[in-house]
């Protein structure tokens, strides 16, 4: 194998180790923890196999007992004590002892089989720590990632550029409206000067267009700098079990963004393994049914639209539904009325669920339940879609619908509640007009027909909480979603048209908030919050009165009226999204001042405040609010930056009921807090 991949390999293996490492730790303190543990597994998993693809086989056999272990644990057959915490990190320990002698070209500085056998009796000693804690200080200083994060910032800095362009098109539409108010000596000159600012802009626009491609050309990999160790593994892996698979490769050339490669790799590992092991039958099998001796495994890349599909395709048994459902009731995942009303369309993405395999027995690569569910975290996790198809004793495909990019989305904008909303392209099927005749009910839930297919209709207003959704009585603007298997329609206020939208990060602070997984600018200089799409078909499948139609004693319940004042956009807009998606009504405001105002014409039932601010600061509003009559007994949350102690007693001395500290902010936090004052809506 060449140094290149190995290179590659290390890289990703420095990641994997990191995360199971600090995993380990925390789940030494919190055994419980199976969401923790399953992760930790999926880790282990994906470092064999990548150790494999490179032919590592003294990683591959070290993880393996690793996952072994890691799985005993998840199925309450071994314990998760210190020793065996301890036990898991040596095995680190020594992955990364390797590692760090691949970079330096030298041979590992211990005996993995004597080191295998030892971890198989749980008499590791404590040298291996020692010397891969020498080993990482010497190589801390080995690599250099600085142009990666150069040339990642580069890219920022055009989105933020793409952002400023279509301000100036704002702008630009602007000045149309004040000519065609203005005296007519006036509008002519504003009129020539319109068009000539529309020319500039329409250049400016051509050349960040350039810019954008030729830097993202730069970050941009062909598929095949993944792929080159596919064919060795698939052949190895053909071996080890009796068969005769060949991988055939179309596409290589196509490139994508750097960050979805390295997030497609373990998918690929993880698709061709299960067409090899559960796809592909034995030379004799496949004789028998009138198939060549050697079966072929497909990977296909190709452009479409603005997002590349990846496809694998396999000549082998195909998928059983019957087989995959009763796997699916032995194992508790579905009940027998499930099984009987699933079709076996729908039966196929059992498999996505954690913990399902059909594997017979338990080997180093099948039977362990970790696979396809991490092809699904992976595919939502960069934003793109999967869909299954196949005919029983002919074929399977799995087909992966992934962006270009995680930089800039193609988004269909769209109003719903007087709020602006994007929602990656790849999630929409198609947009379509809904009046009342063609809503009906089943099964207590609203539906509509949809190319003939019957689709459950919800308000998206509803399913964000958002207040005042349109009532129905008049053709409603529908957009059919689309993820894996499953299909909604969510009615909205208005479609905006498609955008391409550059997608910035919401920090550490809002990492767990639900429905959004990022925001844009819009060319008014608003925010814009990108919805994430597998929250809504989540929330769907929980909420059943989310329908455009409401009950009429819910509609005429009074909301809890709750004051936002902070002076940071993104802070307000998403505590203003947390509180409204949970039947809250808000109003924010961006300075003390500006809150005292809001206060006097409007009384609210809660008041959440930043501290630091320009002016009045969140001390001095709590007491000014305090002072008056009709706040004396008003519940009032701080929620800052700031966790000194010192801090949170002059908010309890101010008059403040809880103070949150933003470092530790999530969702779950901030509504304890609310509900816990003023109860829920």
């Amino acid at each position: 194998m060449s140094k290149r991949y190995v290179e590659i390999f290390c890289r990703e293996a420095e990641d994997h180790l990191a995360s199971m490492q600090s995993g380990m730790l925390v789940l030494e303190k919190n055994p419980t923890r199976m969401s923790l543990l399953h992760e930790l597994l999926r880790n282990a998993h994906t470092l064999k196999g990548s150790a494999r693809m490179v032919g590592l086989s003294d990683i591959s056999a070290i993880t393996h007992h690793m996952e072994e272990q890691l799985k005993g644990m998840e199925q309450g057959v071994r314990e998760v004590d210190a020793p065996a915490i301890d036990l898991l990190l040596k095995g680190a320990d020594a992955v990364s002892l390797i590692t760090a002698a691949l970079i330096k070209g030298e041979p590992p500085p211990l005996d993995v089989e004597s080191f295998v056998a030892a971890y198989e009796r749980g008499e590791v000693g404590q040298q291996v720590a020692a010397e891969s804690k020498e080993s990482a200080a010497e190589q801390g200083t080995g690599t250099v990632r600085a142009n990666v994060k150069t040339l990642d910032a580069l890219v920022n800095l055009i989105g933020e550029l793409i952002i400023n362009k279509k301000r100036l098109e704002s702008r630009a539409s602007g000045l149309k409206r004040i000519a065609a108010s203005a005296d007519p000596d006036t509008a002519l000159s504003l009129a020539s000067f319109r068009r000539e600012l529309e020319e500039d802009v329409l250049y400016l626009d051509y050349l960040i267009q350039e810019l954008h491609g030729k830097a993202m050309g730069l970050r941009m990999l062909p598929l095949r700098t993944i792929c080159d160790g596919l064919e060795r593994m698939v052949r190895d892996l053909s071996q080890q079990l009796g068969k005769e698979v060949r991988l055939d490769l179309v596409g290589g050339a196509i490139e994508m963004d750097r960050v979805l490669l390295e997030a497609l790799k373990p998918m690929l590992i993880h698709l061709l393994t299960n067409a090899v092991c559960h796809g592909i039958e034995k030379p004799q099998e496949r004789e028998s049914t009138g198939k060549p001796r050697q079966g072929t495994v497909r990977l296909t890349a190709r452009h479409e639209g603005s997002s590349v599909l990846i496809e694998v395709r396999d000549d082998g048994r195909g998928m059983d539904p019957a087989r995959i459902k009763a796997t699916a009731l032995s194992r508790g995942l579905i009940d027998q009325r499930d099984a009987e009303l699933m079709r076996d369309e729908e039966a196929l993405y059992l498999t996505l669920r954690p913990g399902f395999s059909t594997a017979e027995a338990v080997t180093d690569v099948a039977g362990r339940g970790v696979g396809m569910d991490v092809v699904k975290k992976n595919v939502e996790r960069v934003k793109g879609n999967l869909t299954l198809s196949s005919e029983l004793g002919i074929f399977t495909e799995i087909s992966l619908q992934l962006p270009l990019s995680l930089s800039v989305l193609d988004a269909l904008v769209v109003e719903c509640a007087a709020e602006t909303f994007a929602i990656p392209i790849n999630y929409v099927q198609e947009l379509l007009k809904v009046r009342e005749p063609d809503i009906m009910t089943v099964g207590g839930r609203e539906v509509i027909k949809v190319r003939g297919v019957t689709t459950p209709l919800y308000s998206l207003a509803h399913l964000l909480g958002l207040p005042k959704p349109k009532l129905p009585g008049e053709r409603l603007t529908a957009l059919v979603l689309k993820l894996c298997d499953q299909r909604m329609a969510c009615t909205v206020d208005a479609h905006l048209g498609n955008s391409e939208v550059v997608v910035k990060g919401l920090g550490n602070q809002f990492r767990n908030v639900q429905f959004v997984f990022g925001a844009t600018i819009m060319g008014d200089g608003d925010p814009a919050l990108i919805l994430n799409v597998p929250d809504l078909f989540s929330a769907a499948d929980t909420r059943s009165q989310s329908g455009v139609r409401r009950v009429e004693a819910e509609r005429e319940r009074p909301p809890v009226r709750v004051l936002v004042v902070d002076d940071s956009i993104t802070t307000r807009t998403m505590e203003q999204s947390i509180l409204v998606a949970n039947g809250y009504r808000v109003e924010t405001a961006v300075s003390g001042e500006d809150a005292l105002e809001k206060a006097a014409r409007e009384r609210f039932d809660l008041v959440i405040s930043d501290i630091e601010m320009p002016g009045i600061n969140g001390f001095q509003l709590t007491r000014q609010l305090r002072a008056s009559e009709q706040y004396r007994e008003i519940p009032i949350i701080i929620v800052s930056s700031l966790s000194r102690d010192e801090d949170k007693r002059q908010a309890m001395e101010a008059g403040a009921q809880a103070y949150v500290v933003k470092g530790s902010f999530d969702q779950g936090m901030l509504l304890e807090t609310v509900q816990m004052l003023v109860g829920n809506e």
